[in-house]
């Protein structure tokens, strides 16, 4: 087992560059083990040994084992997420954009790992699972659910609950390749999530605007 090695000033308080790199360091030493070793196998004190901490400082830090595996996933996912210019400005394309995202995040090998120790696990550890389903778990949850408020208050398209309407949309998004990739059965280049991202949001969308358009008729009629 490597040990990481974190800098410690000399007696007194430690300064914020040493306490974010002992963050780093033990969110570093805990996704490795996780990684290698699963939820209920990879210990706490293994993970404060590779670190250079104590188990002490972990719970201090993160609360709990479960807290400290969100802590990973959280890592993983920082900064994968953020509109671009190329949507300019409509909803749709803004949509596959985020898509693209959420695919090339999910189907990183890591999280793919990561959402397969969870499934494995997720009835030992009930906590875990619910934690990890909570909508700031991932990023771009948020990111939909703004574009589709923010559609369905100019008009674009009508959306009573967008909370829902986001998380159909995630599950269109991410499931079947999320799967398939943890079954081993398929892997996706950048070509098929730009591919798969546009048919989802396409049939999301077509699927939203007929839902209004036959709900606007059945309003019209004597």
């Amino acid at each position: 087992m490597n040990k990481i090695n974190v800098i410690r000033a000399r007696g007194g308080r430690p300064t914020r560059a040493n306490t974010e790199s002992l963050g780093q360091a033990i969110i570093k030493a805990a996704e490795a083990l996780f990684l290698e070793k699963g939820f209920s196998n990879a210990s706490v004190e293994a993970i404060a040994g590779m670190a250079g901490t104590s188990k002490q400082t972990i719970y201090a830090r993160f609360g709990s084992k479960e807290g400290l595996f969100i802590a990973v996933s959280n890592a993983l996912l920082q900064g994968r997420f953020h509109l671009t210019d190329s949507s300019g400005g409509s909803l749709r394309e803004a949509l596959n954009d985020v898509a693209v995202q959420s695919l090339s995040a999910m189907l990183d090998p890591k999280m793919v790992r990561l959402y397969c120790i969870l499934t494995a696990e997720a009835a030992r550890f009930p906590e875990l699972a619910e934690m990890t389903d909570q909508d700031e778990m991932f990023p771009g949850r948020a990111l939909i659910q703004t574009l589709l408020s923010d559609g369905a208050a100019s008009g674009e398209i009508q959306c009573d609950d967008p909370h829902k309407a986001m998380l159909l949309l995630q599950d269109m998004i991410i499931s079947r390749p999320l799967r398939a990739a943890s079954l081993g059965l398929a892997s996706m280049t950048a070509a098929d999530m730009q591919q798969w991202a546009a048919y989802v949001v396409d049939h999301f969308l077509d699927g939203v605007l007929s839902v209004n358009a036959r709900s606007q008729s059945k309003s019209s009629r004597p």
